[in-house]
Order: C-alpha cells, then structure tokens, then sequence
C-alpha cells in the first residue's frame, strides 16, 4: 500500500428493491422471506489500484456502476462485500451541493466544509480569500446558499475541494454545469494539481477532457470492469461499446485496401458492424485519427482529423462516400466527400472491400461533435441515392485554451481567408 492511494479489491454493491410497499414490510419482519424481492447489483467484484500521482478516469454509460464505486471509495456508501483501503486526505465533488447546508450562507459553508475536510479554523481563515476568489460569486458568498445557481453552486463547492490541499481529488460530472470559461479555469486547476502529484480520479462522457486529463482510465460496464489500462485504449474500448466483434471473414478480401489497412480500421473502430461478413454496398467500420497518427477523439481547433471508413462498394453505380458533421443540437455543420471532392471512387466488384480517407481540417468552435459515414450514389448535382450510414459515432471533441492563446477564429466555423495590409505613400491627410 505504500506506492498506492486508493486499493480496492472485489468490492460489490447489491440493493433489495420490493415489488410493493408490503413485501417490504414483510421482508423487514421475516428477513428470510424472498417473495416479492429481487437484487440488484450495481458493482460486482470490481478491483481497482490507483498509485499515488496518478490521474484515472472511470468511464462508461448510465448505470455502469461510475458513481457507486466513488461513492463507496470516498466512503460515503458502503459496499455489500469487499474491502477499501484509502491513503490520504479526500477532497470529493461528488454531487452538486453535497455537503452544503442551504440555510448557511456560503462563507458559513465554506468553513463548514473546510472543518469536515480536517483544516483547522485558522487554516480555513487563511485560505478563505483565495477561496472566495476562486469561486468567483461576489457579494453571494454572504448569502444563503438555497438562492444560488447551479452554476454558482457548482463554482463555490469546486473552490472549496480544490483550495484545500487535498493528497487525493475525486469528481463525478460536476464540472458539466457552470460556463464555459469558469470550466476551463476548474480543468486547468486539475491539471496543476496534477502535476504537482494530487492523485485524480475522475468520471466524466466527455472523452475529450478525460483524454486530456488521465493517463488511466477504467471502463465499467453492467457494474463490472470491462477494461482498465491507457486512457486512450479505454476510451477506444467505450466508444466501439455494443458494436459487435471484428470481422474476421473480411480479412484477405481487400483489393484497394491491403489486409493490414483493413486489421487497422478493425482495430483502432469507434463504430464497427455486427456482421461477420456485410454485403456489397455496406459499411464496414470507422475511425478517426489526429496528426500524429494515433487513434482519437479529441482534437485541437484547427488540427486536421484522418476520417477512415472500410466498406463494400455497392454493384450497379460508384459507390460515393461521405462525412456528416453535427454539433450537439444535432444540427449539420458541414457533409462532404468523395462528389463534393470530384475523387472518383473506386470501381465495384463484388465481395471486395476498399478505404476511405478522408482530411478534415477541424475549423470549427471549440464543443463536441458526432460523425456520420454514408453510401451513396450520384443521381445529379447535390442529389444522391441513399446506399448505407454508420450510426452517429463521437462524441468527438473540439478544444482550445481560449483565456491563454488566441483563438484563430471566434464564431460557430472558421472560413479559409487571406489577408493583406496597404500603406499608402504620398497621400496628405487632414
């Protein structure tokens, strides 16, 4: 335990739920009584080393298990079975608001708060100004908490946490509510207390800022571990999640496409097909790439984005393919390929396959973002017979230090342009 923060072996969390209010009653009289009670488990046997300085995220979809394990690792719930070993002082933003008396104001709450977390009144007086600062509220922090904002609530609690010099940080979402500006202030904090060796355990669905802030990452799933290594490859294992295995009937069928194009698709997929062997004009699988080559999810604006789809052309017509961007309103930001391009595709033959890749350059406003993939054929100008598409794939994400550098745009998309300056000589003013 010496090198490690946080150890937590076969920890499991089941909860009794009753059909109805007298099965309850009935069960909490005769306890051997199983009628009209059944278990849940929200964690089995989960095992979790996390070293000290280390940065690990827990991922996965609603109901995978994330808040109940940092809940039982903070100690804030027990488990049904297993054991947890914690060294260190704990700062946890867990809920927004938990810990906070409404009626307190937050200047009371934030002393409250500081007892509970071990610091002495004097530590918490010292603190305070840097505190208040931090959180950004004004002349709110002497009123009482009930008439706060979410978004001030969340401000006040994420200062309090991380203010008070904790060995160990652990957050669960809160960082989704607040602006954009304050979020990036809380994101570049975590970072320098991670750098300065504060232990992080970290849940968020933003792959982009858990890819930005966690070396590790556990991807839960039905409440078991389903992967646990490099951030990125858990990421990549979340992503491809109810997409079906490899298909491996494909492998030496390509002709565009070399076998080893075709294993690095399967690969390195964010979305793949469940089929072990899809017809002609059907999509196979699809990933994404940043500049340097490796698989993922978040990029910087600006940075170009290798879109790469395996598919089968369909017979009949050239098969076109294209990419559909769309913001989180599900609005499209921009649909290009292979006719807007004027690329011909290449020629159908039946049961072979062939890539796509596509470069994007990814001027776009700093968010989150989906990919499509479709097939399809020319019929005239801008007007194509649907052939097949991929599910909305993502989300990916968009980023830039926005209060440290300057943005090379501001608005939703950034237009190519050339600009030029002229002096002109010889011209008197008045």
């Amino acid at each position: 335990m010496a090198d490690l923060a946080i150890r937590a072996r076969a920890i499991s969390k089941c909860y009794s739920v009753y059909e109805t209010q007298r099965a309850r009653l009935l069960h909490a009289v005769w306890p051997a009584r199983g009628a009209g009670v059944h278990d849940v488990w929200a964690l089995r046997d989960v095992d979790l080393d996390v070293q000290r300085g280390q940065s690990v995220a827990i991922i996965g979809r609603n109901g995978s298990g994330k808040s109940t394990l940092l809940q039982i690792l903070t100690g804030t719930l027990m488990p049904t079975s297993g054991e947890v070993a914690v060294s260190g002082r704990v700062s946890a933003l867990l809920e927004l608001g938990s810990g906070f008396n409404p009626e307190y104001t937050g200047r009371d709450n934030v002393m409250m708060n500081g007892l509970i977390l071990g610091l002495d009144r004097r530590e918490i007086a010292r603190r305070f100004d840097e505190i208040a600062a931090f959180a950004e509220i004004g002349d709110a922090m002497d009123r009482p908490v009930k008439t706060y904002s979410s978004g001030m609530l969340m401000r006040l609690a994420f200062a309090v946490q991380v203010l008070t010099d904790p060995a160990i940080l652990v957050i669960d979402e809160a960082l989704s509510v607040g602006d954009f500006f304050f979020q990036q202030k809380c994101l570049g904090y975590i970072r320098s207390l991670v750098d300065k060796g504060v232990t992080l355990l970290f849940v968020s669905h933003d792959m982009g800022t858990v890819q930005n802030l966690c070396e590790q990452a556990v991807y839960l799933r039905d409440g078991r571990v389903k992967f646990a290594g490099e951030a990125h490859l858990a990421i990549r294992a979340y992503l491809a999640e109810g997409n079906g295995a490899a298909v491996e009937s494909l492998h030496g069928e390509a002709q565009e496409a070399g076998a080893g194009e075709l294993d690095a698709v399967l690969r390195d997929s964010i979305w793949r097909r469940d089929e072990d062997a899809p017809r002609d004009g059907r999509l196979i699988a699809l990933a994404l790439y940043g500049e340097d080559g490796r698989p993922g999810t978040s990029f910087r604006m600006g940075e170009t984005m290798r879109v790469v789809a395996a598919y089968r052309p369909g017979l009949g017509a050239p098969t076109h393919v294209s990419v559909t961007i769309r913001n989180k309103f599900d609005q499209v930001v921009t649909s290009l390929g292979s006719a807007q391009l004027s690329v011909a595709p290449p020629a159908a033959e039946s049961h072979r396959v062939a890539i796509f890749d596509l470069e994007v350059g990814l001027r776009l406003e700093a968010g989150n973002y989906s990919v499509s993939v479709s097939l399809g054929n020319l019929l005239g100008a801008n007007r194509g017979e649907y052939v097949d598409s991929s599910p909305a794939a993502g989300p990916i994400s968009i980023h830039w230090d926005y209060e440290q550098q300057l943005a090379p745009f501001l608005g939703m998309f950034g237009p190519l342009a050339t600009l030029r300056f002229r002096r002109l000589s010889g011209e008197k003013t008045s």
